[in-house]
């Protein structure tokens, strides 16, 4: 308003001063002077503008610093939200996988009975290596009972509660199964090494074992069935002082990315 009343007073001084000049016959005489007016008014005119331009650009500026500052968080949160979905997305798919992979191989061993069941826990400490698994008693799982996993085999039942069960894993000192290298039929026992490593043992150094080699169960004592995947030979060492070989077995199963696993209830025979 203020600077409106300004022009306002300004053109009225300005027609004031034409209507003199006009009354007295000398607008020719004087149009220099008019002009001068007309320039002065407009110099007058800028400074009368310029900081309100300058106020109305800072507040311009201000609006779009806070408007920009807002979308910039707006579209932080959107993106931590997108971040969350696509971890969850891609949990889901993870899982669609493994569930699949187990399907695929239930069906491709119709010959064995299996209980499907998940991890609940783990402890891979240098003293114990166990699990724990969401079936128990009421879910058909009992002591001795073979766990497998669409890999290989990944130990057997220690103790069981009616909804939980604790599995002691083969990289388990404690563990012992018996065992055959697959290629020469040569039998020992797979024992749980530490780490993540196991022995075929009691096997004699003079056996034509090499690494690369397939070490499956042997299906001796009844505990595993015959056939099931432990792992492959890793190193062979052979000491002429010693009557058995030294042979480190790698497990196919990697014990710290369990997720699902089966129970072996009992072997189906197969129907004439």
């Amino acid at each position: 308003m203020g600077r409106n009343n300004n022009r306002i007073i300004l053109l009225i001084c300005t027609a004031a001063l034409l209507l003199v000049l006009f009354s007295t016959g000398q607008y020719g005489a004087t149009s220099r002077g008019v002009g001068l007016v007309r320039e002065g008014y407009r110099v007058f005119d800028k400074l009368m503008s310029a900081p309100f331009a300058f106020v109305a650009d800072v507040w311009n500026t201000y609006i779009g610093l806070v408007n920009t500052s807002w979308e910039n968080r707006e579209l932080r949160r959107q993106n931590d939200r997108l971040k969350v979905r696509c971890m969850a997305l891609e949990e889901v798919k993870s899982e669609n996988r493994r569930l699949r992979g187990m399907l695929q191989f239930k069906e491709a061993h119709p010959e064995l009975s299996l209980i499907p069941a998940a991890l609940l826990s783990q402890d891979i400490t240098l003293i114990f290596k166990t699990a724990i698994i969401d079936k128990g008693s009421t879910g058909g799982f009992h002591v001795e009972m073979p766990v497998i996993s669409p890999d290989g085999v990944v130990g057997k039942v220690v103790s069981v509660s009616p909804r939980t069960s604790q599995v002691l894993l083969i990289t388990d000192p404690n563990s012992a199964i018996p065992a055959v290298v697959a290629s020469t039929r040569v039998k020992g026992i797979v024992k749980g090494r530490g780490g993540n490593l196991l022995s075929l043992e009691y096997v004699r150094r003079t056996e034509n074992i090499k690494a690369g080699d397939s070490v499956v169960t042997s299906g001796l004592l009844g505990a595993f069935p015959e056939g099931l995947t432990i792992g492959s030979v890793q190193e062979v060492r052979r000491d002429v002082n010693r009557i058995f070989a030294d042979i480190v077995v790698k497990p196919c199963v990697e014990m710290d990315k369990l997720e699902g696993v089966f129970g072996v209830a009992h072997r189906v025979e197969a129907s004439d």
